[in-house]
């Protein structure tokens, strides 16, 4: 499928010939090398195999110059939690542009279109993705939506504060095969209450646990461990990895913990010490985790070393229907006026009656209560970013007194949002 592109004035003759293009089955290893180069990488088709079985080439183009991929841009067709239900998603992916044709306009090219695609397709009203650098989506409508923390610290450092409940239960190692059966189920049964996180199918769950030794850095393959209650049934699941470091007095070896989830909280904190007490580890990191639990259990709060980084970023793409997937913590009626320059018919004022059965949303003329671009609309949606922190700092606007308070209150959630699912 292919499409030939409005040229502005003044784009150089090499540029002026340029196509866009979908790619097709046959030329996977082609789309995926010029990915690999946009992000400066090399590409190994082995290591990239599992990723062919979740690509889908309908959703993946980019502008071609004689024939070659200058740019690339992707989605898969996921399902995200929100607060009270789900909803689908178009998870984009795979954006780069050739470092000789940036600032060109070719990703705003690429955005424009995929957007317009996403909103003609009707499927979806959110779109998600990771950002490579901070800086570049919000120009697009995307709001950073899902905050998430790094965490390091010293394992001989981390004692729980002596009322912290480990519960009767055990916890123990399992082989992949086996952890991997039971993590699916676990995951499975906790998802509806993960907000920010999304499905796996049969294939996603192989690019999870997908583990070429070039991607471990040095560190062991995956291990896992199962907590079990009282009767024996796994209710918790940690994957993990260890990173051996030997110096003069001894191992200081790190556990590098990649994902830890259980349905209660003994559960939680008896995994933790699992892998926190392991012989020979004497640091901890983990890159990507919620508003994690663990920061409290400790004796000394000072002892695991928090980073606040940026997690997925959100953009609504269907106001109406986004708005209306979700349920809200409080009873709200308020009239926003959104502002939306890419897809227009977001543009306009809206009454949003909501609650914790569900929402119903309306077009108004009515004066507005608040005003707030979409990029802010589609930042508090998962109720991972505080709308009065945005009314303070002015990307919010108030005009009727304590909307913003009301409205505050109605999008937060009982628990932070998180996604654990790179794509």
């Amino acid at each position: 499928m292919t499409s030939t592109p409005t040229i502005p004035r003044g784009t150089p003759p090499h540029l002026a010939q340029r196509e866009l293009v979908y790619a097709t089955p046959e030329r996977i290893d082609d789309f995926f090398r010029a990915v690999l180069r946009g992000f400066h990488d090399d590409y190994v088709p082995e290591k990239w195999q599992p990723h062919h079985q979740v690509f889908e080439p309908e959703r993946s183009f980019g502008l071609q110059v004689d024939g070659q991929w200058i740019s690339t841009c992707g989605a898969y067709s996921r399902t995200l939690t929100v607060p009270g239900g789900s909803v689908p998603v178009a998870a984009v992916t795979l954006v780069t542009v050739q470092p000789s044709y940036r600032r060109r306009g070719l990703l705003t090219e690429m955005m424009t279109h995929q957007l317009h695609d996403i909103a003609q397709r009707g499927e979806e009203p959110i779109a998600l993705l990771w950002a490579s650098e901070a800086a570049i989506y919000g120009r697009f409508g995307y709001g950073q939506a899902s905050p998430r923390v790094h965490l390091t610290g010293k394992t001989k450092a981390t004692a729980f504060r002596p009322d912290v409940d480990l519960g009767s239960g055990s916890v123990g190692e399992v082989e992949r095969d086996q952890a991997i059966l039971i993590i699916k189920r676990l995951h499975q049964a906790l998802l509806p209450d993960r907000v920010g996180a999304l499905n796996r199918d049969d294939n996603w769950w192989v690019v999870k646990w997908h583990d070429p030794e070039q991607w471990r850095h040095g560190a062991s393959a995956y291990r896992f461990a199962l907590h079990y209650d009282r009767r024996g049934r796994p209710d918790g699941y940690v994957a993990f990895r260890v990173k051996n470091k030997w110096e003069e007095s001894g191992s200081a070896a790190e556990v590098i913990i990649d994902e830890l989830d259980a349905s209660n909280a003994t559960a939680r904190a008896a995994l933790w010490r699992f892998v926190l007490d392991l012989d020979l580890v004497r640091t901890l990191s983990v890159d990507s985790a919620p508003d994690e639990p663990l920061r409290y259990l400790v004796n000394d709060l000072r002892s695991v070393k928090t980073d606040l980084r940026d997690g997925p970023y959100a953009r609504l793409v269907d106001v109406p229907r986004a708005l209306e997937a979700r349920q809200y913590l409080s009873d709200l009626d308020v009239i926003i006026r959104v502002e939306d320059g890419l897809l227009t018919r977001n543009t306009g004022s809206i009454r949003l009656e909501a609650g914790s059965e569900g929402a119903s949303v309306t077009r108004t003329r009515r004066r507005p209560d608040l005003i707030m671009n979409v990029r802010e609309l589609s930042a508090i949606y998962l109720a991972g970013i505080p709308l009065q922190a945005l009314a303070r700092a002015g990307l919010v606007v108030e005009r009727t007194e304590g909307a913003a308070a009301a409205a505050a209150a109605a999008f937060a959630w009982l628990r932070p949002p998180f996604c654990p699912d790179f794509f």
